[in-house]
C-alpha cells in the first residue's frame, strides 16, 4: 500500500488543503492503517471513506477525494457497492459544494466556519 500512497499523495493533500487541514497526510494514513478509514487509489486519483456507525444509521462517508473528476465518478460506483456491502444506510460527502452538483446529492445540511483570530 505504501507506494500506492505514495503516489496518490498529492490527491489527498490538496483534497486536505480544501477541507482545511485539519489532517495531516500522515493523520490519514495512520488512519486508514487502523482500519478506521479506507483508502481507493485511482490511476489518476485517490478516495478517502469512512464507515460511522450512528445510534440510528450507519453511513459510509466519503470523507476526501480528489484528481481527476471524471475517473472519481466512476470510481463512485465501487464506493456505492462498498456502501452496499457495509450495510449503511446512506452514503454521504464532505467537501466543497460542487461536488453536490457532479453527483446529483441533495443537501441536508451546510458546514458554516468562523475562524477565530488568535
Amino acid at each position: 500500500m505504501t507506494s500506492e500512497w505514495s503516489r496518490c499523495m498529492p490527491y489527498i493533500q490538496t483534497a486536505l488543503d480544501h477541507a482545511g487541514n485539519l489532517f495531516t497526510v500522515k493523520d490519514v494514513f495512520d488512519l486508514v492503517t487502523e482500519g478506521k478509514a479506507h483508502f481507493w487509489p485511482g490511476k489518476n486519483c485517490a478516495i478517502i471513506t469512512e464507515v460511522r456507525q450512528f445510534p440510528q444509521k450507519r453511513l459510509c462517508n466519503v470523507w476526501l477525494g480528489g484528481g481527476d473528476l471524471e475517473e472519481l465518478k466512476v470510481m463512485a460506483e465501487y464506493v456505492r457497492l462498498y456502501a452496499k456491502q457495509m450495510n449503511c444506510d446512506a452514503i454521504t460527502i464532505q467537501g466543497r459544494p460542487g461536488w453536490q452538483k457532479v453527483f446529483g446529492l441533495k443537501v441536508k445540511s451546510v458546514t458554516l466556519i468562523e475562524e477565530v483570530s488568535k
